[in-house]
């Protein structure tokens, strides 16, 4: 089954001096170096490669795998992807990794975080058991400690699929690392950290909107409750306001209903001052809900934004979801 994210040749002996504290057996260094030979990578992935920082072993097992950018099409059947409602990044079948090819600014370090996740599905797939075995109370530590970052993506996976995410994961997404960890992915990636800034670069559009959504929802509740409570009351002092009136007015119809002029202008003056004030108490509303508006639009603004970056990344989005 496919492994799919949500995410120059060296010649022989510098390959081989760079293989050093990996076990594995000659026949599989030798399959992944003929299998190296036969990559012609585009422009577009050299420099993938290179912005990764890849180590001698690391740079043999991607050319080995021979990592592609893929249109949407191509990526959907290679990727074998074709649920609208799971966004598909990148995929490891076959001994050969591909990448969903979205080279948008706002999402800068997509391609390469992604790339760097199948590649390390290519690791773990090469390493013997014992040391998979080795790893996996490491693993295991990390995710106790980063369950709240890890779990919710992590319950998607089949518990066959379970260690391998986590230990992709563990080198994408996470700086803090158990040493023998960080000396793991060592021999793969020069600078762990730098794939990790890859991916939160992605991330970070998403988050930030994310709490500017939140952030915007949570204050156009509040508001709209004060906008509701200030609205009942502007209705319910009308309606005393109007009985008011149309008593006053009755009244003046009235021979002898007042005693005097004095009681006249008095209670005429007090209806006035209440006119006044209900008429401020009107525009502040007018003003309230003109304010809060303005910030419905900025929300809904958000959501979309949020919703065309989130179709961006999935390959099985409708073509009018991305405009």
């Amino acid at each position: 089954m496919p492994k799919k994210s949500k995410l120059p040749l060296i010649v022989f002996l510098v390959i081989l001096t760079g293989l050093a504290g990996f076990a594995f057996s000659k026949r599989a260094l030798i399959s992944d170096y003929l299998a190296a030979t036969a990559y012609s990578p585009t422009s577009e992935m050299i420099k993938i490669r290179s912005s990764l920082g890849l180590t001698n072993r690391g740079t043999l097992i991607f050319n080995a795998t021979h990592p592609r950018l893929d249109s949407r099409d191509e990526f959907n059947f290679d990727c074998d992807s074709s649920d609208p409602d799971i966004a598909v990044y990148g995929c490891y079948t076959s001994d050969r990794i591909y990448i969903y090819n979205i080279d948008n600014p706002e999402l800068s370090g997509f391609r390469e975080a992604t790339t760097a996740h199948e590649l390390l599905h290519a690791v773990w797939y090469r390493l013997p058991l014992s040391e998979k075995n080795n790893l996996i109370p490491l693993l295991e530590t990390v995710y106790s400690e980063n369950k709240s970052l890890l779990e919710e993506d992590l319950e998607n996976y089949p518990d066959s699929e379970r260690i391998d995410e986590l230990y992709v994961r563990a080198a994408t997404q996470i700086k803090s690392l158990p040493a023998e960890l960080e000396a793991h992915y060592s021999k793969i990636f020069s600078d762990q950290d730098r794939i990790v800034d890859f991916y939160l670069s992605y991330i970070a559009p998403f988050e930030e909107l994310e709490k500017k959504i939140e952030s915007l929802g949570a204050e156009l509740e509040s508001e709209k409750a004060i906008i509701d409570q200030k609205t009942a009351e502007y209705e319910s002092r009308s309606d005393i306001f109007n009985r008011e009136v149309d008593e006053f007015n009755s009244c003046a119809e009235t021979a002898g209903c007042f005693s005097s002029n004095y009681e006249f202008n008095l209670r005429r003056n007090e209806l006035l001052n209440t006119a006044s004030d209900l008429d401020a108490l009107y525009a502040e509303l007018g003003n309230l809900i003109d304010a809060y508006n303005i910030k419905i639009d900025e929300y809904n603004s958000n959501i979309l934004h949020n919703n065309t970056l989130q179709n961006l990344v999935n390959s099985n989005s409708k073509p009018e979801d991305l405009n």
